[in-house]
């Protein structure tokens, strides 16, 4: 692991497509990286820790699915399903935005994402300014709503009833926000509340 290089790095204003999931939109973000990512076809990724072996697979068989996609995944890329759809997405060669709850700073990367960063390929993004001295709560709050509020549409793997996920879900569709999730059990009162099944059909729809 390396820490970031101050060459690659900048900050730009909170993009307009985020204001409306923040009573106060963070006027600054900090990046290192091509910005210009942000501006493609961006799919935020979201799954609660609570998962279930089949539905693990699912996720495996849905992402490799996704491919043709050639779209850009954003994420904080925390929970366990998450770290394996972005293992998946990587031996694709997909785009990738890091949603940090941490300053750049405070932030090292393996070789290989310093590389896919140098390369256009990736970016690291954050809400917490150079002076945020420790990861809180609310930090991780709020990169989950940058999630939300950078992407065009959602992708949550696992969201049961009542967990962060669903709640995050379900703010995303209150504003307008496409939401989809794989078809499985653990999922069944999103896909009731109005969320789409998962497929590359549906999530290619948004992006036409």
């Amino acid at each position: 692991m390396t820490p970031l290089t101050e060459a690659s790095q900048g900050s730009l204003k909170c993009p307009p497509i985020a204001d409306s999931f923040f009573d106060k939109k963070p006027p600054t973000l900090w990046y290192a990286g091509e910005p210009s990512i942000l501006n493609g076809k961006v799919l935020g990724l979201l799954s609660a820790r609570k998962i279930e072996p089949d539905l693990a697979l699912q996720t495996s068989d849905l992402l490799r699915q996704l491919a043709p996609f050639e779209g850009t995944f954003i994420s904080g890329w925390h929970s366990p399903l998450e770290e394996e759809a972005l293992r998946i997405l990587l031996s694709q060669s997909a785009k990738i935005i890091f949603c940090l709850a941490k300053s750049l700073n405070k932030s090292t990367v393996s070789t290989k994402i310093e590389d896919l960063v140098s390369r256009g390929h990736a970016l690291l993004l954050t809400h917490c300014s150079p002076k945020a001295k420790r990861i809180s709560r609310d930090a991780s709050l709020r990169r989950n709503l940058l999630v939300l509020g950078l992407s065009k549409g959602l992708l949550v793997l696992s969201a049961p009833e009542g967990s962060g996920s669903f709640k995050l879900a379900r703010k995303a569709m209150s504003v307008g926000r496409p939401v989809f999730c794989p078809p499985h059990r653990i999922n069944d009162s999103l896909l009731a509340s109005g969320a789409l099944p998962a497929t590359l059909e549906n999530i290619g729809k948004v992006f036409q």
